[in-house]
């Protein structure tokens, strides 16, 4: 009788607990009081027990939605979509529940009228997100230039910046992806951007100004083609890449073909020497004369994903890239030894090339609503041939001659895995990547490998104190061990800590602080000794003994957001110990240029952005970016300076299916090491216009009244060496070039996916010579 008792009262637990772990699927159909279905919306379910478990997805082509795996409790479900009032509803599951239609209202203010303001932005404590409207949506020919959307991103060709320079990261859907994968988008196929002005922990030590993650309308069984063509007609100029996508289940394929060329006829380097050793003094006036400059950088790639919301990604690529350039020079020569003078000629002429295929897989698993792991796996190969040649004629017989080649196999194994955990209040990070490169030079003989090791480990938390701060806090060690090809070891660790602070002031502001500390590893060709001549007196070189530099980074960010009009200032101070950089040298026989570690390198900047939409219907923007900055950099008892600016104004003009874009960016001089270098200036005008639907036909112009490009390099800081080197490509002068992008899908929508991570060895071990 008693086991019976106790058999009775299991059941009755069992029974009791049933609703506790039960899962459960809530769905419905998404509509505005037309009866139009919304596609798109965000639909988010969050507990009222414990804030950090929430499930979401969006609505697909047909307004549905079905939010699976809950378990029995109270919910919150909110529903948001862009011109329309968000939409609140208490629920309480203990069973699958199907709300049937629910009806979103239109705000007040017409989609017609809405503009880029704070309120159109969602606020996280890592990120924010935006929403373009249909008319914003109508102003772009794809997804790569919808990024322009974004404050102080900057897009140009098939790439993506900070308008101060940096690299910035981009995921489509979370998938590790990049702005040629943008650029055959349909700017209608975007559901929301997140963009992440501080990038999260596991991109840190990379050098990125920002993370975006474009989210788009994936197909449930269906599929997208895209066509993104850019080629000049007045002299050799191309970026154009083709690719398709097609979806059923939950996996998707892809496969993509990038083709970037230049072909230039009228290239000219023109060169200003003097230094003086052994009692020698050398000076060189070199002229150039019209000489020919090409390049194809291609790209193919096929990609598989299988994902299922909320629960896991699988995403693996298979690319195969490669580069061949060439250039030349010939130029008339006035000598001067010791006052003796000569007239001569020179001609130069280098060829750089690679192949790299890259298989990169990605996996992530989520665990509950709490737990969820990340891995990425990529090995990349690269054989690259460098191959210089210089010589310098009087009167038609051989007076100088040198010559390099470099043949070089390089492989490299990146893996990484990150664990977060989602606390109540605050996400939890713990993370490790490790990276292994292993280089060959074929044309040594012997002592021809450098290989190094690195393994960078951290951990950090994440989350919201209040209503008001975020912050994001990590600490990792990073440690390198190279071998250089004289087989000396060498190891070098670095605590790497991460601190950044927000204050939402209000509604439509922030202030923002970010330290943290990353490390540079000397790529191949630095550390690669291989000594040529830039003149009979003048060797470059390599510096197998090069050591990682240490950078400290400190910036402090003010965003404001008032009714048609943006405002982010910033000031940043950065300190570099043992910075990398082009260094002179004297053994009292030759000069010798090569690379060194700096004392340190500091740098300290000031930066305003503007964005002003004056009118009510969006149809004109203006944006403004200018920076000052200050640089110092030292070397034993020596110290040099430099201070510097840059300023892009644009502007954007949208009428009906016509769009004109305005574009200057200023030179930008800044110093590296014994080096001044400048970014060129450049300028640009676009007409667009859309005929039909996904069609965008772009003419325009780079370079008007320039009568070239034009990049000037200088030594300073050095009394062993005065160089100016002025590299002129005559054939960019007023170039015009036309754009046309073309895409078009088809199938049945669903939400996207999310990821993390990406990682590619992009060192390709070719040496870039000034």
């Amino acid at each position: 009788m008693r086991r019976l008792k106790l058999i009775f009262l299991l059941l009755c637990s069992i029974v009791c607990t049933i609703p506790a772990w039960a899962q459960h699927t809530v769905k419905g159909v998404v509509k505005d009081s037309r009866e139009h279905s919304v596609t798109g919306a965000s639909v988010v379910i969050r507990s009222k027990t414990d804030s950090l478990y929430y499930k979401g997805g969006t609505t697909d082509g047909e307004g549905r939605f079905a939010i699976e795996g809950l378990k029995s409790g109270d919910y919150g479900l909110e529903i948001s979509f862009l011109g329309y009032s968000n939409h609140y509803q208490d629920l309480k599951l203990d069973k699958t529940t199907d709300l049937g239609i629910i009806h979103l209202q239109e705000n007040s203010m017409n989609l017609e009228e809405v503009v880029v303001t704070a309120s159109m932005v969602k606020r996280f404590a890592d990120k924010k997100e935006y929403k373009l409207t249909n008319v914003e949506k109508g102003q772009y020919s794809s997804a790569l230039s919808a990024l322009e959307f974004l404050p102080k991103i900057q897009v140009l060709d098939q790439s993506v910046s900070s308008v101060d320079g940096k690299a910035v990261k981009i995921l489509i859907n979370g998938v590790p992806s990049t702005p040629t994968d943008l650029s055959v988008i349909s700017p209608e196929n975007i559901a929301k951007i997140d963009y992440y002005t501080q990038p999260p922990i596991q991109y840190s030590n990379m050098g990125l100004g920002a993370v975006i993650n474009v989210v788009t309308k994936e197909k449930q069984n269906g599929g997208s083609v895209g066509i993104n063509t850019q080629n000049a007609v007045t002299t050799g100029f191309g970026n154009n890449v083709v690719n398709f996508k097609y979806n059923w289940g939950n996996s998707q394929i892809g496969v993509t073909y990038n083709i970037n060329y230049r072909n230039y006829n009228k290239r000219v380097l023109d060169e200003e020497m003097a230094y003086s050793v052994g009692g020698t003094d050398y000076q060189k006036t070199k002229s150039g004369r019209n000489s020919p400059y090409a390049y194809e950088q291609q790209m193919a790639e096929i990609s598989f994903n299988n994902s299922k919301a909320d629960n896991y990604l699988f995403s693996a690529k298979l690319s195969f890239n490669s580069l061949n350039r060439r250039r030349s020079s010939i130029q008339d020569i006035t000598s001067r030894i010791n006052d003796v003078e000569s007239v001569k000629i020179g001609e130069s002429s280098d060829k750089d090339k690679y192949i790299s295929p890259v298989m990169d897989m990605y996996f992530s698993k989520s665990f509950g609503s709490r737990h969820e792991l990340i891995m990425n796996l990529v090995g990349t190969y690269y054989k690259s041939d460098y191959d210089y040649e210089y010589k310098e004629l009087l009167d038609e017989k051989l007076d100088f001659e040198t010559a390099t080649v470099i043949n070089t196999d390089k492989y490299s194994v990146i893996g990484e895995a990150l664990y977060n955990y989602k606390m109540k209040t605050a996400n939890l990070y713990v993370g490790t990547r490790y990276m292994y490169n292993n280089s060959i030079q074929n044309n040594l003989p012997s002592n021809n490998r450098i290989t190094t090791n690195e393994i960078y480990s951290y951990l950090g938390i994440t989350g919201m104190l209040g209503e008001r701060f975020n912050y994001s806090i990590s600490a990792g060690v990073n440690n390198n061990i190279f071998t250089t090809i004289e087989n000396k070891t060498y190891n070098f660790t670095y605590f790497r800590p991460q601190v950044k602070l927000g204050y939402f002031i209000d509604q439509s502001s922030d202030l923002m602080f970010n330290y943290e500390v990353n490390t540079e590893n000397p790529s191949v060709s630095s550390l690669t000794y291989n000594p040529y001549f830039k003149d009979p007196n003048y060797i470059f070189a390599g510096n197998p003994n090069l050591a990682p530099s240490n950078n400290h980074d400190l910036s402090l960010s003010y965003f404001k957001g008032f009714k048609k009009f943006v405002i982010n200032a910033e000031v940043g101070y950065s300190y570099t110990k043992d910075a990398i950089a082009p260094i002179f040298q004297s053994d009292d026989t030759n000069i010798i240029e090569t690379f060194g570690n700096l004392d340190n390198a500091q740098n300290m900047k000031a930066s305003l952005f503007l964005q002003w939409y004056p009118f009510s219907n969006n149809i004109l923007r203006l944006r403004l970016y200018s920076e000052v900055f200050h640089q110092i950099n030292r070397l034993g008892d020596s110290q040099w300076n430099h201070t510097g600016y840059s300023i892009i104004p644009s502007i954007y003009l949208a009428y009906n299916k016509w769009g004109l874009q305005l574009f200057y960016q200023t030179q930008k001089k800044s110093l590296i090491g014994q080096t001044t270098k400048n970014i060129p200036s450049m300028a640009s005008v676009e007409l667009s216009y859309k005929p039909i639907k996904n069609l965008t036909i772009t003419g325009g112009i780079r370079y008007p009244f320039y009568d070239s490009w034009k990049q000037v390099t200088s030594v300073s800081g050095t009394p062993l060496l005065q160089r100016t080197e002025t590299e002129r490509i005559i054939n960019n002068a007023n170039m015009v070039y036309i754009n046309l992008v073309y895409n078009f899908s088809f199938g049945k929508s669903k939400s996207g996916v999310k990821l993390k991570m990406q990682n590619k060895d992009k060192d390709s071990g070719i040496l870039n010579r000034n």
